[in-house]
């Protein structure tokens, strides 16, 4: 007879984040925690993101067991971080360390100053 002890959540953050920034959007990814931190099967993930400067401006998105999430309405020029934590049947594991990323200037609204 095999015992099974009850699962807990994730033990481990997920691994690798990487963002890909455009103009007024980023494409976020990241790799699932290792499998002996996963206890169990991972069923989604909470993704954090904020403007940097404003720690009040964080938005929360849930997902799906996806490692991909593309933010839109982003500001142009603007870096904002992120982190992501895993989710299994137990609940939220630990956040990623953050990753920082600035969106792409709106060249339409630069001045260029006459020398």
């Amino acid at each position: 007879n095999t015992i099974r002890m009850p699962s807990d959540v994730p033990s481990g953050p997920p691994l690798n984040l990487r963002a890909i920034p455009s103009r007024d959007s980023a494409i976020l990814t990241w790799d699932p925690p290792a499998e002996k931190d996963q206890n169990g099967v991972i069923t989604g993930y909470l993704i954090k993101y904020q403007l940097r400067s404003d720690s009040s401006s964080q938005m929360n998105r849930t997902v799906g067991a996806v490692t991909e999430l593309k933010l839109d309405n982003l500001m142009t020029g603007m870096t904002y971080s992120f982190t992501v934590a895993a989710i299994n049947s137990n609940g939220t594991g630990s956040d990623a360390a953050m990753v920082m990323f600035t969106t792409i200037p709106d060249i339409q609204n630069l001045r260029v100053s006459e020398v």
